[in-house]
């Protein structure tokens, strides 16, 4: 790899560090901490500052809100030039564990059931009541939950990668809980293993993920800790890891195939349903397998690999405006 083109990539991402930050302190604790387009401040207490229409960005597993960073770029420039009215507030938070979001207690773990908690939390607390959900792979999981958990609130559901809930059979059950445990288990026992450099964590992050360096570093940057300013960082930067080492353990326990048709069939609003043509295969099985359980669906199929939101943010951009 060419090194020097690729700091100068990273001199071009370096102005992520634009974009404003939004904290949320949830009453359980945790904060979660992201991005925003919004000119105000979160508001507790007060609904007189509680925006008309909210767009909540939410990211993949192991990804953090600048997985939308290309998106809220085309966002802002439609705004600018005022084709949008009224003017949303456009939020993308890291969830708990990823990003710059707070790690939960060392005595607890990371359950799709506390993702879920916390975004009602966020929403319920902020008074927020027109909400429009935009949830890329994990993200859209957990978005298909609060959108049937909060059918008053939420008015819009766009799912990027995603055709809602992870199952298995039931008689998986023990197996999936010896799993879990066992991977716990063994990783409290050991330190995680850090980053050789920051080259190594990009190299690493583009194969698996298929995805250029620009978006590999948009991501991967918030997800480590470096020593230098953000705008200094280089390949050869030496880095650990900031997000929680718990995160990869096995989940204990998925929801079965009827209790994931019950979430879908809870879900009042619209949903439009983004499925890339080099994207999973999984989301192009259950797209069309569960296009029956929602009530209102529109499934649109685009360019693109599973992280197409990075790729076509344009494309993201005009499906949320059509819908909104």
């Amino acid at each position: 790899m060419d090194l020097p083109a690729i700091n100068a990539v990273l001199r071009i991402n370096d102005e992520l560090e634009t974009l404003p930050q939004i904290s949320f302190k949830l009453p359980n604790g945790v904060t979660l901490n992201g991005r925003t387009l919004s000119a105000q401040e979160p508001s507790t207490a007060s609904t007189a500052s509680v925006p008309t229409h909210v767009i909540l960005c939410l990211h993949g597993y192991l990804d953090n809100c600048h997985s939308f960073a290309p998106l809220m770029s085309v966002l802002a420039l439609e705004m600018t030039s005022a084709s949008v009215a009224p003017i949303p507030e456009v939020y993308a938070i890291d969830f708990a564990g990823h990003g710059r979001s707070s790690h939960r207690s060392p005595d607890a773990h990371y359950h799709q059931s506390d993702y879920i908690q916390d975004i009602v939390a966020l929403i319920t607390t902020q008074g927020w009541q027109q909400v429009t959900l935009v949830g890329h792979s994990m993200g859209g999981i957990v978005a298909c939950s609060v959108a049937a958990i909060l059918s008053e609130a939420i008015s819009r559901l766009i799912l990027i990668e995603t055709a809602g809930p992870l199952v298995d059979d039931e008689s998986n059950t023990v197996t999936q809980m010896r799993t879990s445990i066992d991977s716990r288990i063994s990783a409290s026992q050991k330190l995680p293993k850090q980053p050789k450099d920051y080259l190594a964590v990009l190299q690493a992050r583009m194969k698996v993920s298929d995805i250029s360096v620009s978006h590999a570093d948009m991501l991967m940057r918030r997800n480590l800790r470096f020593h230098q300013p953000s705008n200094e960082i280089t390949v050869d930067a030496s880095c650990q890891w900031g997000t929680d080492s718990r995160l990869r353990t096995v989940s204990t326990l998925r929801f079965t195939e009827g209790q994931a048709q019950n979430i879908i069939e809870h879900i009042m609003c619209p949903v439009t349903m983004i499925v890339a043509d080099e994207g999973f295969e999984r989301v192009k099985i259950q797209a069309k397998a569960r296009a029956d359980w929602f009530n209102q669906v529109n499934i649109i199929h685009t360019p693109g690999n599973h992280y197409m939101h990075m790729q076509y943010p344009q494309l993201v951009a005009d499906i949320i405006y059509q819908t909104t």
